[in-house]
């Protein structure tokens, strides 16, 4: 395992199906208002350090702003901190967010600049037409956060399943 990101070495990511479904939820009452929501991802990593489980949906305060040029969420650095906490207090660790764009799922440049993640490996989930419609993670756009900081588009070898 990677000593500066236990996640570095994670090849699967487990979303369980029911808290895909509370953030879609999330995601989509948001944008029925015409707003973007980012939902923290609290997780556990597996022994061998191979897999990552997702636990927990945490939305932090956040304000999001629209202008002619879209839309744009900021979480100021008080409530990524108490994110940061809780996930400390409950041996977990904030490995992965998720939001959805009004259109196109993409991980844009403000989504790099502002990302709650910080811990390489992570994960940034972004999903099409404010979560509207059937739960499709295959439409999803899933990134990771490399151990240079870049957000690059999930490699093949790196899974990300629903249980």
């Amino acid at each position: 395992m990677n000593a500066a990101s236990p996640l570095m070495e994670v090849r699967r990511f487990h979303l369980p199906h029911d808290l895909a479904e509370q953030c879609v939820e999330i995601m989509r009452v948001r944008g029925s208002k015409g707003a973007e929501v980012f939902v923290a991802l609290t997780a556990t990593v597996s022994e061998d350090g191979r897999t990552v489980t997702f636990r927990r949906a945490l939305v932090p305060e956040q304000t999001c702003y629209s202008s002619s040029e879209g839309l744009l969420v900021k979480v100021n650095g008080e409530a990524i901190f108490a994110l940061n906490r809780e996930c400390f207090e409950a041996d977990e660790l904030l490995a992965g967010q998720i939001h959805a764009h009004p259109d196109q799922a993409y991980h844009s440049g403000a989504d790099d600049e502002l990302a709650l993640i910080r811990l390489p490996g992570g994960l940034s989930i972004v999903v099409p037409h404010f979560a509207s419609g059937p739960l499709r993670p295959r439409l999803w756009s899933v990134n990771r956060l490399g151990e240079d900081g870049v957000w690059r588009r999930r490699p093949r070898r790196v899974k990300l399943k629903l249980t």
